[in-house]
C-alpha cells in the first residue's frame, strides 16, 4: 500500500529556510557554469544533488514556533527537516532514496534529506487540472502499483512537492515513536488530496 505523506495539521516550519540566502552560499562551491538559483529551483524535477556543494554543515535558525513544536520530521519544500533522533532511526531505510545534508540549527545537529526516487505515474489515469484553459495541475495522480510497492520513498515527477512512501517507512516512523508527520492511505494507487 501507498501513502501520502503530509505535515502533521498546524505544524510550522522547523528552519528559516530562504532559497535565495542558500543559493547564496551554495554559489562560491559551484563551477561557473552553474547558476544556484536555477539549480536549486530545478532540483526537485530533474533530481540535482546538493551533496556535493553542501557546506558541512550549512547553519540555520530555528523559526520560533518550529523550535517551540520541536517536530522530529517537517517538510519543507521538497526537503524534509530531520532531528538527529529520526535521521539515525530513519537513515538506514532512507539511504537509498535521497541525499541527507547535516545542517547547524543553533547548536543542534539536524539534517536535510533531499528525496531523489521518483514514483512511477500512469499518465492514463492521472487528470490534468486546467484554470482558465490553461494546464495547472492535477486534479489526481495514479502510480503504477508495480513500481512503487517496493519504494520506501518517492516523489511524482507531476507534483515534485508532494511525497509518498510505503508500509515500511510508516512502521519505522511509528515504531520509533517520532513526531510531526501523517501518512494518509492511498489504497488504489491514486492520489485525489487537494494540489
Amino acid at each position: 500500500m501507498m501513502y501520502a505523506v503530509r505535515n502533521i495539521t498546524n505544524s510550522y516550519d522547523v528552519i528559516e529556510y530562504d532559497f535565495l540566502e542558500v543559493a547564496e552560499r551554495l554559489k562560491g562551491r559551484m563551477g561557473g557554469d552553474i547558476h544556484p538559483v536555477m539549480y536549486l529551483l530545478d532540483m526537485h524535477e530533474d533530481n540535482n544533488p546538493l551533496s556535493e556543494y553542501w557546506p558541512d554543515p550549512m547553519e540555520f535558525k530555528y523559526t520560533p514556533k518550529g523550535k517551540k513544536q520541536n517536530n522530529d520530521v517537517s517538510i519543507l519544500e521538497g526537503l524534509i527537516v530531520f532531528s538527529d533522533k529520526a535521521h539515525d532511526a530513519l537513515q538506514p531505510l532512507l539511504s537509498e532514496y535521497g541525499e541527507f545534508l547535516k545542517i547547524d540549527v543553533e547548536g543542534d545537529r539536524k539534517y536535510l534529506f533531499n528525496p531523489q526516487v521518483f514514483g512511477k505515474e500512469d499518465p492514463t489515469l492521472s487528470i490534468k487540472g486546467y484554470f482558465n484553459n490553461v494546464h495547472t495541475d492535477y486534479e489526481c495522480i495514479a502510480f503504477n502499483k508495480d513500481d512503487v510497492d517496493d519504494k520506501v520513498f518517492y516523489k511524482s515527477k507531476l507534483a515534485v512537492s508532494r511525497l509518498y512512501c510505503n508500509e515500511a517507512f510508516v512502521e519505522a516512523f511509528k515504531g520509533h515513536q517520532l513526531k510531526g508527520l501523517t501518512f494518509t492511505p492511498i489504497e488504489d494507487y491514486i492520489d485525489r488530496s487537494e494540489f
